[in-house]
């Protein structure tokens, strides 16, 4: 029997049924238990999707394409990893292979669980907990991706640090990163028993010495972020803000296409990436393919042993759609809000739902544009309406947030937020020596200097797959006596990226990334159609070249990168990051020297967090944040938000500051602070806000 795929796009994500009709058809190939390792979406070839999505825009009804589902999976307990690709339409296995023993899956939680399970278990552990006179009914254990030192390791193996609750509460919820303990244990994930402990650093160089003696615990001012575990009140002075919109939300929902505001689009969700963006049209034209985040590599800068093996991909060795989180209302997200989600497919082969991994909500982010016309006094002006798509992921002690933001212009921005607890080591709360690659960030706790490193995976579509991207820099023309004889004049200079390669930003040349349509002539500025890319300007990774840091995370050492298009090409360290060894990557991939002008490309940008902890970031660290930003140049023939209507006053509804409720510390009202409000109020009760 098969699965009918008459109403399921090609690009929506796995359901539930058909993850479990692929578990099941990868079952009966085996007598002996299977550990699944994740399952999703395999998008059809883009040949294949171009003629369905060319008559779905047509107004046709395309030709049903069949749904494949890609998984992988260890034979439990063995080192024997498959991938498959199982086609669920005819319910039959396309594609399966055994993998090289030098390639692993992506961990899972089941299986870090057991392993931390393992290790408190262990005669070894125990001995450790004895020496600090901690019982294992206090420890909190984080299981770590293992990284790599060593070409000749080859067995799939875990890292494990061990923590413990706040003494003074002992409460399960206490942040147990402001308690690091002095060891930690290396398991091996397919024999489950413990292979190593290892003694940690206490200071600022390698351990010289077996430590002895339980370890006295620092005194952290104010270790806890959970509020009710806090030794402040939270504030009381914040009054309720709140996102209204009585009419209902300007966007229409469709199964997992958006139409808003002149953009049309489809949200898919996978596993690994996550959120993705497909097939996105403004105004009824195409601009981008396919867009997502396609890497993020998180190497730390600590050089002693055993804390050098901490560098964590976190998409492809855990997965964005694994670690998604289920938003809230009033929570994650304020306003008119709606959610979508997806299914993973967990260690047992049980399908797991992803409920709410994704918010859209509509946000008012200020002024469009306005023009004041001083002759006549009169104001015209027009508000920045923009559409949000959020994700939030939790990655042992990181939180990641990411937007795509859709504008009534026609621009598109990617905005990454970093929050969440640093991971911490100890040191000994009686060393007061500088530690130069780390920030003591509370008593007896060090944080590690680290960078988040993320690759934005850019596949467009300017007006047809014939793409050309270039770079553009602003530089001041040479001094000359006719053409530029005062010295002020300036120009733009774009080169053609003819050839795959990298490619550095230059801030200090304005210099941004086009992609052009040259077959598309814009009749206004005779220059082809385009969108540019403002990318954003940070370091690349700092490890040593020779580094497996650097050997690894191919999309480290350069912000962007051109290739030309090819099916399944899709992450940049490789399909296998989970203790790799940087076989495959794409470095490789533009090393092939391919023509990629007028032609079907692909652009990545890689972009950086260098992360130097402070004491601010501790407990708990605000959100740091970026944008990148996708803008039309040349695409319109003039700004595309000239028809968005008026700001005023009846249909914004706001309301004057009332003056008259504040009472300054004396108890006396200010007078003259009251008049200005009257006036103001006045002023917008005539809803004249467009009038000077």
């Amino acid at each position: 029997m098969a699965i009918e795929n008459t109403n399921i796009h090609p690009l929506d994500p796995a359901t539930s049924v058909e993850l479990a009709l692929a578990v099941e058809l990868v079952r009966k190939q085996y007598q002996v238990p299977i550990h699944f390792k994740c399952g999703g979406l395999e998008e059809p070839p883009k040949a294949v999707l171009r003629k369905y999505l060319t008559a779905e825009h047509a107004g046709q009804t395309p030709t049903p394409i069949n749904r494949w589902i890609f998984m992988m999976y260890y034979i439990k307990q063995t080192p024997r990893l498959f991938e498959v690709i199982v086609d669920v339409t005819d319910r039959k296995i396309v594609h399966q292979k055994e993998l090289p023993r030098t390639l692993h899956a992506p961990v899972d939680r089941i299986e870090l669980n057991e392993a931390a399970q393992v290790a408190l278990a262990d005669p070894a552990v125990k001995a450790e907990l004895e020496r600090l006179q901690l019982g294992d009914n206090v420890v909190v254990v984080d299981p770590w991706d293992y990284g790599k030192d060593d070409e000749n390791e080859q067995r799939r193996l875990t890292q494990i640090f061990f923590y413990t609750r706040n003494p003074k509460n002992n409460d399960p919820a206490s942040n147990h990163y402001a308690f690091p303990l002095d060891f930690m244990a290396v398991v091996d994930l397919i024999e489950m028993k413990l292979v190593k402990v290892c003694h940690l650093p206490l200071g600022g160089e390698e351990i010289t010495s077996k430590h002895t003696g339980p370890r006295k615990l620092g005194n952290p001012e104010e270790p806890e972020y959970d509020h009710r575990l806090q030794s402040k009140p939270a504030r009381t002075t914040l009054k309720p803000l709140q996102v209204l919109q009585p009419e209902g939300a300007s966007f229409k929902l469709t199964g997992r296409l958006i139409e808003w505001e002149k953009w049309r689009f489809r949200v898919g969700f996978n596993w690994r990436e996550g959120m993705i963006l497909h097939d996105v049209w403004f105004d009824n034209r195409p601009v981008f393919h396919r867009l997502s985040l396609a890497e993020m590599f998180v190497p730390y800068g600590d050089p002693r042993d055993p804390l050098h093996r901490k560098g964590a991909f976190d998409i492809g060795n855990v997965g964005a759609g694994i670690t998604a989180n289920d938003l809230s209302l009033g929570c994650d997200c304020l306003g008119l809000i709606a959610y979508l989600g997806g299914h993973v497919v967990n260690a047992h082969g049980d399908v797991v739902a992803k409920n709410n991994a994704i918010c859209i909500h509509e946000v008012d982010a200020g002024i469009q544009w306005k023009h004041t016309n001083h002759r006549t006094g009169q104001a015209s002006i027009v508000r920045k309406r923009q559409l949000q798509l959020q994700t939030i992921l939790t990655v042992a002690n990181y939180e990641y947030i990411f937007y795509w933001i859709f504008d009534q212009s026609g621009e598109l921005e990617f905005e990454t937020r970093a929050t969440g607890i640093l991971s911490t080591t100890p040191i000994d709360p009686a060393n007061k020596d500088k530690v130069p690659f780390a920030t003591r960030v509370a008593d007896g706790v060090l944080a590690p200097y680290h960078q988040h490193i993320f690759n934005l995976r850019i596949d467009p579509s300017i007006d047809g797959d014939d793409n050309t991207v270039s770079y553009v820099d602003s530089l001041p023309m040479p001094a000359d006596n006719k053409l530029n004889p005062y010295g002020t004049g300036y120009i733009t200079k774009e080169t053609p990226i003819t050839e795959s390669g990298t490619f550095q930003t230059d801030p200090y040349k304005n210099r941004v990334f086009k992609i052009s349509n040259p077959g598309k002539i814009n009749p206004v500025s005779y220059s082809p159609v385009a969108y540019k890319l403002v990318p954003i300007a940070s370091q690349v990774l700092l490890a040593a070249d020779d580094s497996w840091h650097n050997r690894r995370a191919h999309f480290t050492d350069a912000p962007v990168w051109v290739t030309k298009y090819k099916d399944r090409e899709l992450f940049p360290a490789g399909d296998y990051t989970n203790q790799s060894s940087g076989a495959e990557g794409i470095r490789d991939w533009v090393a092939r020297k391919d023509n990629v002008e007028n032609t079907d490309v692909v652009l990545w940008h890689t972009y950086t967090f260098t992360h130097n902890p402070r004491p601010e970031d501790f407990p708990i660290m605000p959100a740091e944040s970026v944008r990148i930003a996708l803008k039309p140049v040349g695409f319109f023939n003039y700004n595309p938000t000239m028809d968005v209507p008026p700001s005023n006053q009846e249909f914004n509804k706001s309301t004057a500051y009332d003056f008259t409720l504040q009472v300054g510390a004396d108890g006396v009202l200010d007078s003259k602070m009251n008049s200005l409000s009257v006036n103001g109020s006045a002023e917008h009760a005539t809803g004249s806000c467009c009038k000077k």
